[in-house]
This record gives structure tokens, sequence and C-alpha cells, in this order.
């Protein structure tokens, strides 16, 4: 049986954890946190890089959740709306992490500063542009109605990419931002069984910090 290797509150985890529920594809769970990443041996001799998600079937190893995504997928995913969405996700809304965190680590170490200040401001201006980008020009290609649309594991990353913003951010204006249209997106999610089922069965995990969904 396969075995994957993943972090609760990894974004790509999440999709990819979801992505194998979806596909009915048997598998074991080997749980790590953000503490024990780097440390675990078990997970260093199958990736060297030490990163999540990793997917072991047998000999066969695979990480980076694009190509484990691409592994599972009908070969012409590459060429739909749902991978433009899994691209917004891994590349726009992850630098806004980034430069969320670095904002929060910056402050925290040394106090508010003007360079903390505009690191915060690229984050919430990447931010912005994206929910702008996902609901002004991508969901739309899908349907008229969020609660309509096709979730695939695109979709998925970029919702968890998504919470993990808002968290990193800790901004009233970012919560604030398109919530709407959040909302719809949270419940298309909380309407579907294979995320349900990965949110009621480790949400109350005591390594997991982010939601799952919006309160």
């Amino acid at each position: 049986m396969q075995q994957l290797f993943w972090v609760i509150d990894s974004p790509y985890s999440r999709a990819i954890k979801w992505l194998l529920l979806r596909h009915d594809i048997a598998h074991d769970d080997y749980l790590l946190t953000w503490q024990t990443l780097k440390t675990d041996s078990v997970l260093r001799q199958h990736n060297p890089k030490q990163q999540v998600p990793t997917l072991v079937n047998g000999d066969a190893v695979s990480y980076d959740s694009l190509l484990i995504a691409q592994q599972i997928l009908p070969f012409q995913w590459h060429q739909t709306t749902d991978a433009k969405i899994f691209r917004l996700g891994d590349a726009d809304f992850e630098k806004a992490i980034i430069f969320f965190f670095r904002a929060n680590l910056l402050a925290e170490k040394f106090g508010a500063s003007e360079h903390s200040a505009w690191l915060f401001e690229a984050g919430r201006q990447r931010y912005c542009s994206s929910v702008d980008m996902l609901f002004g020009h991508l969901l739309p290609q899908q349907a008229n109605n969020i609660k309509d649309i096709e979730l695939n594991v695109g979709v998925v990353l970029t919702f968890s990419t998504i919470l993990a913003s808002r968290a990193q951010a800790q901004s009233a204006d970012i919560a604030n931002y398109r919530i709407t249209q959040l909302r719809a997106l949270s419940e298309r999610l909380a309407a579907d069984a294979c995320y349900q089922q990965m949110a009621q069965h480790y949400a109350t995990s005591a390594d997991c910090a982010l939601p799952f969904l919006l309160s």
C-alpha cells in the first residue's frame, strides 16, 4: 500500500491528501509536523529534500505536489482552468504567505519597522491581486455560481493557500477582502464529501493549527 508523508497544516499536503481520497487510492498516513519535518529519518530515507507531500509506493517515490497530481489526474488536466488555479496557489498565494511570514518574523525579532511594513504591504498586494484573479477571471470560467464549481486539486490547493495567507497576515483588511466570495468557496468545499472526510478527521488533531474552512 502507498504511504503519504504529509503535514496537516501544509496546503500542498492537503491538496494531495484530498486527491488520494477523491480517487479512492488506498494509502497509509505518515504524519509529520513542521517541527519534525527536517529531522525525520524515515522521510529523509525516501526524500533527501525532506519535503511534503511525499508519496511512497514500494520502491517508487514521488514528491512535489504538482508532479504527484499529474500522475493521478488525466493527461489533459494541465490544459484545464483547474491547472491554472493550481499555479495561482502554488506561485502567487505562496509568495503572499512568504511575504507575510517574513514580515512577522522581522517584527518579532527586531520590532516593527519600515522594512517589516514594506514586506507586509508586498504580501497584501500579492494576496489581493491573486484573489482578484481567482474570482474575477479563473472561477467565472467554470460556473456563474461559486457553489456550483467543479472541485479539483487546484481549487483545494488554492483555498488552502488562501487560509494560510490569512493566518499569516493576521490583518482585518486581509480577513475581510472579498469575504462574501471566499465564504461561498468555503461552503463549496464544506459540501464535498472527500473534503469533509479530511477536515473531520484531522481538524481536531493537536498538530492542526490551520483551519480547513472559514469560520
